[in-house]
Parts: C-alpha cells; structure tokens; sequence
C-alpha cells in the first residue's frame, strides 16, 4: 500500500497571527500568561498534548477562530501577552552592554540533549535540563550562541509501572510538524540536507531549527525516506541500543553538526563542547582546516584556541569509550582521505597519546583540543582535577587546568507564579531581569512570614492536587476499580509536613536510603498532630536492573496500609512533575554518594520556591549550604565501605528529620506561623537563587570563557596564522632546549626575620640553555600553613629577569605569621598559554 502524506500547514486569520508567532518559539515555556492563552482555548487538547501550543492551534477551525476574534477578553490577553513577547525581544541586554567590543562573536554551544519544555521531547534528565536553561538565559543575557544537537524521531522514554511495581518503558513518536520546528535553509534559501558517509553507507541527514527566545537550537535528523532503515534510527532513541549506536549518533552531532553550521552560513569563533558526547567537533574542524592547506599541528592550535569543553561526569566509568575497531569503521573513511590516520585519531582520545593499547575516550578527547575546560560545581572541579591529573603529571593538583562554573537553573522556567508575584510585589521588580544581583535578595525579609506561609500552602495543595489527578488517570487507565479510585482521593496531605525526592535512579542517587529501616520509618508517621509524607519519581535507565530493583521495592513499601497515605511514587517524571514537585515540598532529598554527584540542579528548583534542602554536601550544596538555609547530612566524609556510609548515612537522615526539621516546621506562635522555620527559608531564598542560577552561570561562562576564548582565538588566528604560526616555532624552540633548562641556585633573602610587614626577596639563578627570559616563567610558588612539604593551593609569584642576566627576583611582603612555604618553578611561558602546566613542562628547584 503506497500512502502519502502532506504537511496541512495552519492557516490564522491575521488578528490570530501572533498565536502561531509564539508557537514557534518556545519562549512560551517560561512564561505563564503565554501557556494560558493556549490552554484557554482547548484545556483538554492542552493536556492531552503535553501543553503543546501547536497542537491546540492546528485544530481550530475556521468557527473556532471566528469565536476567539469574537471574544473581547481572549483578544485583550492575546495582544497583551503578544505585547510582551515583543518586547522581550527588542529589550537591550547585559552581553550587550558588558561586552560591547565581542560583537562578532558567536559561540556554538553542542549538546547530546535539550530539555526546553515537556512537550518538546528532546531530553532524558539533569544534562538536557540544563542545556535547555543554557539555552533560555543566553537569550535572557543576549549572549551571541547558536545551539546544535539531535532532532530525536522517539526521544527519550515515558515510564510507566507494571502491577508488581517494575519499571516499564513506552517511547514517544514525535511528530515534527507538531513540534515548532522548521528547516534550515542556506544563503539562497534552500533547504538544508547534508550527506556523508558513515561506516559502509552515504546517509542524508536533514538540518532543523528551534527557536528559544533570541536564540536558536539547530537540530540533525537522521529519519529520511532515502535512508537505510538502521540509518534512520541513528536521531530515532536519546541514549539507547550499544556503543555502534551511540557513536554514530556522537558522529552526526559532532560531525554533521560543523558541516550544518558552515552550510548555514554560520562562523563560530568560539566551541562549546557540553560533555564528551560531542567531542567529535574538534576532529571534523580539524579535517576542514587541512582541506584549507592548513598543516595538521597548526590545525590542531587553532581548535584548541577556540574551543570550551565542559564534563558533567564524576567518574571514569561515565565517558564513552569507543575501540580501534569503531574508530576505524565508523571515522577513518572520512579523515584518511586528508591525512588524518586511524593512529592519530586514537591519539586524540588517548590520556597517554603513544599508548597503543588505550581505547578512544570522548571527554579525553575533548580535553586534548581545548584550551579551557571546567567541571560544573566547585568540588567537581576539584574531582575532574583528580581524575584527569595524569594529563598533567608535573603539575601541583590544584593548578590542574580544569577549572569550574557552578550550575544553575532557569528561575523563570522553574518558579512557580505565586513566587514571582510575592518577589515582584515585595522585593524588586528587576529579579527577573537581573537574578544575579546579589543586593536584590537581601530584600527577601520584606516578604511578610503570613504571605511566605501561605504561598507554601498553596502550592503545596496544588501539588496533592495534581498527584490525586495523575493517579486516578493511571487507575483509571489500567483498568482498576472504583475503591481503588475512592482511595487515591484521600492520598497525601496538604497541611503536611512535604518530602520530595526525584531524580534518575542510579544506584549512587541510593533512593532506598530513606527506606533503610521501616521500623523508623513508621515511627515518623505516628504522631497525628506532626503529619509527614514523601513524594518520589525518578526513571533508572532501560538497561539499569538495580535501579529498577530500587523503584520496585520503593513501590512496595508505598503500597503497604501504613505508608499508603504518606509515601507516593509519581509515574514518568518529566518537566511538569519536576515543576509541580519542586514547587510544592518542603524538603527536597538529595543523598548521593559523596563525590559522584557533579552539581545537581532539581534542589536549587525547590529552593527558589520556598523549600529547604537536606543533602549530603556533594555537587552544589557543597557550596551552597551556610548552616542556616537548610540541612547538611553529613560534614563532607567520604567511606572505604558503602555499606556501612550507607547505614551512617540513613541513621542521620531520620535524626535530622525527627529532632530538627519536624520539630521546627510545626513549632508555631500563636498566629500559627512557624516562625523559625519562615527565618530559614528566607535565608535560603537570599543564598541560593541569587546563585544558583543559569543567569549567574552564563556570565561566568561569558567572562572566564567565552570572550577570553573569542579575543584568544581572534589573535591566534590573526594575519592568516602568522602568529599562529609563530607560536608553534616559539614551541619547537621550547622543546628542543627544555631538556637542558634547570635550577642553578634558589633563595628567599630576608634582612630583618621572616616577621608580618617584613619584605622578603625571592631570587632563582636559571640555566636558561639558550631559552630568552621572556619565554620562560620562572616562579616562586607560596603558600601559608597546611600539610608540610606539601603545596595544595598556592600562590604563584613570577620573578623577572635582572638585567640580562640568568637570575631572576621578586621582592614580597609577608601579611601574616604562620608557616610559610615556598617552592620554585620553572615553565614555558608564552601569551597564548592560559595556565603554566598547559604543556606539562616545569621543573622545580
């Protein structure tokens, strides 16, 4: 049977013409008023869709649009909110303004995944939330960055639970022309459609663009007509089949996306690789500068002079690994034809670049064509530090070159409206505009406790609400009886005390910690005047048994009388969950297993809603928590044996739980405000979203990256690579004669004690074997206190040349008694180096 099908394209009246406009922007997903108008003109479409503003307006009809333009109301709100979404694109920005002479910048940022709103389903978890924040605040900030990644046919996939409580999963389809999608086009306006050949096949790949705000997601589709049938499915499922799937799916972003970028007419001065999966970038430039006639080691300075990569993994065993074999069957056929052999490709994702043996890592990959890389929260820096210090052999741990930029959340995405219109009416109007100024948040104690609590309150009854809601639906849905339905009615609690716990469930998340002796457990639920109850979601990975074991026996528990009404699990956590969910608890649960969670982002959600967290201090809340905005399990330690951190860990959750977070959330005045508890999360509301959010995370991006990147590249590239050039004979000259650089003599010359206020002089005497004094950076490296004979993090003093001679001085003011430490080094030094053990040369006297 031959079937056809056409696109029937939606046809507004011109008085409706901005419902279209916004569809096909998702700006929509972080604003309130603009998914009102949708869900008001078909609620039940609204749900149904996902809240899908393309859906709704592709099913009016001609009688339906007649009765909108006839409804006084309905237009008011449309022009109003039309109004706003024209404004906020006109509106001046803070990249505008701070970085006026980066006007030609543009930085391309790649992405495996982007979760933008739930009814674009091109996400599974935390890394595509944040690349969908990523994405809202550089349009908030007006940062010039064009996004790349997959246009997945089926995405990721929905949850749902078999009767015996094990994780089932459904995929989604994803119709494209109900998706605020359109096609690429080139400088004549054709659409775009690339070609190459993977492995034994030439495949099509069609080049898609998504609208977010100011900026644009380009997406890579893999699903054409023309294609083979396992070439089809490469942009079909978001991390599934085995590692020949996963690297052609990393293929076509990385590869694919370069080419889709250059066919677009775009010129990235700056890469952004978000996590290994698009470490193929950095090779496919490569290709296209040598097809310039551009040698491969000059080719090799200039991408890692432009280019960012960031990993979001804690441990080895998270990167994707790839054998000689894949590399030879899925790349060679497309770099040998320009001189990249199969030996050098391995080479680039090789920790040891002459170890034969060592397979092709991705993040290693993307660490070896860098100039800058950062892990995600403070002690992930320190963590990557660790991990990848054998990079850097020569190198103290601290000054690894991988620094870090702490996450953050889109607030407007994630705030619930009650929030917003408390901070506007009661602390400033710029909050939304401006989140990272501090000053605004220290207004937060204007907010009357009455107004706080009854904020809570609300949004902790629509979350009950909307639980009773969802489970009836399943109920309903799989066939169960009227009890059943009668039952789910009086689930949970909108005055109790509310416990949150969502997230994916790996066996490092340990969801079971909480249900580790039921005994206790119990214990929490038996006082009726200090009612408590915990809502929990999360998906394990289709592959994942022992995350799924872990549901299965959460499931269990809840199911049994004592817990039924206290303890629910909510089916197919998404965005709209994480929404409701984050906004109505009053505890969010975070317990990973000290140091393999890399920030997290789901707590500082419920934060800037009003909740607290309790946490082990892992990722962000190593940083975030001060004491007094919320609950730390533990005091950072880490265990040989998980079993026992386990039940360590477990014990002191109940404790913090029964003699201080119970206590203090129902320990009210006589107005019946909990008074204590209210100080508290005003605390929090003051430390963490002015902090921790993607506004704040974009201009440290921007200012420690980006536009260092774009002025770094700008004069690299300079001249047509003479300085380029340039640099490469400064380190061949660097190379030949390093062997011979060495210590002569070292000293700290003080005339009058090593006393505070007392100038001391350092002084180093350098064989410089032929090396001129400005290419070397020679250091004295200072540091108070701490372990001795150690220097963890100190401070680098460079010493300059005295006259033409080998020795080198500085002179340095003790500030302070205490024990003071002092080495001396020896490094390269040039202008274009970011960090002295970039090149894991230096010699210490």
């Amino acid at each position: 049977m031959n079937i056809r099908e056409y696109e029937v394209k939606v046809q507004l009246p011109a008085e409706l013409k901005p419902l279209e406009t916004m569809a096909y922007n998702l700006w929509f997903a972080w604003n309130s008023p603009a998914t009102a108008i949708y869900k008001n003109i078909n609620e039940k479409l609204w749900e149904e869709s996902e809240h899908n503003p393309l859906a709704v307006i592709s099913a009016l009809t001609m009688d339906d649009c007649k009765r909108l333009m006839d409804d006084d109301v309905f237009m008011a709100s449309l022009n109003d909110v039309y109004e706003d979404f024209q404004q906020y694109m006109s509106l001046p920005r803070w990249f505008n303004k701070a970085h006026k002479n980066a006007s030609d910048m543009l930085v391309a940022y790649f992405s495996a995944e982007y979760g933008i709103h739930e009814s674009v389903q091109l996400y599974s978890g935390g890394l595509g939330i944040l690349s969908g924040d990523h994405c809202k605040s550089t349009s908030d900030m007006g940062i010039p960055l064009v996004a790349v990644g997959l246009l997945y046919r089926n995405g990721y996939f929905h949850q749902y639970m078999s009767s015996d409580g094990w994780q089932q999963e459904r995929y989604p389809y994803n119709e494209f022309y109900l998706m605020p999608l359109k096609r690429a086009e080139d400088k004549n306006g054709k659409e775009i459609t690339l070609e190459m050949k993977i492995g034994e096949r030439n495949i099509k790949i069609r080049v898609w663009k998504l609208k977010v705000g100011l900026m644009e997601i380009v997406l890579l589709d893999t699903d054409v007509p023309e294609n083979h049938p396992d070439d089809r499915i490469i942009t079909g499922k978001l991390y599934d089949g085995d590692s020949n799937m996963r690297i052609r799916q990393e293929i076509v972003l990385g590869v694919a996306g370069v080419r889709a970028l250059a066919a677009m007419g775009l010129h990235p001065t700056v890469y952004h690789l978000n996590e290994g999966h698009p470490a193929f970038v950095s090779i496919e430039r490569l290709k296209q500068l040598i097809e310039q006639g551009i040698d491969m080691r000059l080719a090799t300075e200039i991408v890692r002079k432009s280019t960012l990569f960031t990993t979001h993994t804690p441990v080895p065993a998270g990167f994707d690994v790839f054998s000689m074999d894949q590399i030879k069957q899925y790349l060679s056929g497309i770099y040998e034809p320009v001189g990249i052999n199969l030996n050098m490709l391995m080479s680039f994702g090789r920790k040891d670049r002459s170890n034969t043996a060592e397979p092709f890592n991705m993040a290693v990959c993307g660490i070896n064509l860098s100039t800058y890389r950062n892990g995600v929260a403070k002690l992930h820096g320190k963590v990557s530090r660790e991990m990848f210090h054998s990079m850097w052999s020569q190198a103290i741990l601290s000054q690894v070159p991988i620094g870090h930029v702490t996450n953050g959340v889109h607030l407007p995405t994630f705030m619930s409206s009650d929030m917003k219109n408390i901070l506007s009416r009661y602390v400033s109007e710029d909050w939304s505009s401006k989140p990272y100024d501090f000053d605004i948040w220290e207004k937060v104690n204007n907010i009357p406790d009455n107004v706080l609590f009854d904020m809570k309150r609300n949004q902790r009854e629509r979350l009950v609400s909307f639980i009773r809601r969802t489970t009836k639906e399943t109920i309903q849905k799989n066939g169960g009886s009227a009890s059943e339905l009668l039952a789910a009615e009086d689930i949970l609690n909108p005055d109790a005390l509310t416990i949150g716990f969502a997230r994916r469930f790996a066996t490092y998340k340990r969801g079971y910690l909480l249900f580790m002796d039921e005994e206790r457990l119990k214990r929490l639920f038996s006082n009726p005047g200090r009612p408590i109850q915990f809502i929990i979601a999360g998906k394990a990975h289709p592959k994942d048994n022992e995350g799924k074991e872990i549901i299965k026996q959460i499931i269990h528990i809840a199911k049994k009388p004592e817990f039924r009404k206290h303890i629910v699990f909510i089916e197919d956590y998404d965005i709209e969950v994480a929404r409701y969910m984050t906004r109505g608890v009053d505890i969010w649960l975070n317990n990973p297993r000290r140091p393999m969670e890399a920030s997290g982002t789901s707590g500082m959600k419920a934060s800037a809603n009003g909740a607290l967290n309790l946490s082990i201090l892992d990722g962000w809340w190593d940083e975030g928590f001060n004491g007094k905005n919320g609950w730390a399990i533990g005091a950072g330690e880490e265990y040989p044996d998980n079993g026992y951190q386990d039940y360590v860990e477990s014990m002191e959750i109940y404790n913090i739980l029964e003699k201080d977070i119970i206590p203090v959330f129902y320990a009210k005045d006589k107005s019946g405000m909990p008074r204590e508890w209210l100080k508290m999360v005003k605390e929090n509301l003051k430390t963490v979203p002015s902090y921790f959010n993607t506004s704040r995370m974009l201009i440290d991006y921007a200012n420690q990256y980006y536009v260092p990147l774009h002025e770094l590249q700008k004069e690299f590239n300079a001249n047509s690579y003479e300085e380029a050039k340039k640099y490469l004979n400064w380190y061949n000259q660097i190379l030949d004669r390093w062997d011979g650089v060495s210590f002569i003599s070292s000293e700290v010359e003080v005339a009058n004690g090593f006393v505070p206020g007392e100038t001391v002089k350092f002084k180093a005497q350098i064989n410089t074997n032929g090396t001129a004094a400005e290419h070397l950076g020679v250091f004295a490296v200072v540091e108070y206190d701490g372990e001795s004979g150690n220097l963890k993090n100190p401070e680098f003093i460079r010493l300059h040349q005295e006259k033409s001679s080998d020795m080198f001085s500085e002179s340095y003011t003790l500030t302070r008694s205490g024990k003071l430490k002092v080495g001396f080094l020896v490094t390269p030094f040039h202008r274009f180096l970011k960090n002295p053990f970039e090149l894991n040369k230096a010699k210490w006297a």
